[in-house]
């Protein structure tokens, strides 16, 4: 039997536990985990934050998780997918190559998501023109929840442990 390539797609708000979440995805199944946050300094060691830079950096990773897929890679897509357009830009690549979107939907209280975002461990990832807390904000405000067409698996981002994971996926 030919099992198709999962792509498990990370959505919540900054710091709600999405690479941890992520992370341990990768552990229990094998999948590649593609990070915006590590191609993002791969890619621009100063990072600047424009447009033009999130497009190049978001047109690589899709290019990279299509090219995994179609070779039967599971991947784990580790960035903030928190609009249904760019989550729309993933269901069409599993559409072309036959694979299966897995869609993790991280939820935390939004003061601890907050504090954990704006930790000095993540300064590299804050834009030099904002300071931590306005982009918390800015991201949040911004977010589109799944929808009742898209299939989720709501994932607690507090008790982001492996049993936690394991449960979620049904595993």
């Amino acid at each position: 039997m030919h099992t198709h390539p999962k792509l498990f797609l990370m959505s919540g708000n900054p710091g709600a536990g999405k690479t941890t979440i992520a992370k341990i995805v990768e552990e229990i199944t094998g999948a590649v985990r593609l990070t915006s946050d590590e191609v993002r300094v791969e890619l621009f060691p100063k990072p600047t934050f424009s447009k033009q830079e999130h497009d190049e950096l978001y047109a690589i990773l899709n290019q990279r998780t299509e090219e995994l897929l179609k070779s039967g890679q599971s991947v784990i897509y580790d960035a903030n997918l928190n609009r249904l357009q760019h989550r729309q830009e993933k269901y069409d690549i599993c559409e072309r190559v036959g694979a299966k979107p897995v869609l993790l939907w991280v939820k935390t209280p939004r003061e601890m998501a907050r504090s954990r975002a704006v930790h000095d461990s993540r300064s590299h990832l804050w834009p030099p023109n904002e300071t931590p807390g306005d982009m918390f904000d800015r991201v949040v405000d911004i977010v589109e929840e799944p929808n009742d067409a898209e299939l989720y698996i709501r994932v607690d981002g507090q008790n982001a442990s492996k049993e936690t994971v394991i449960t979620a996926l049904g595993m």
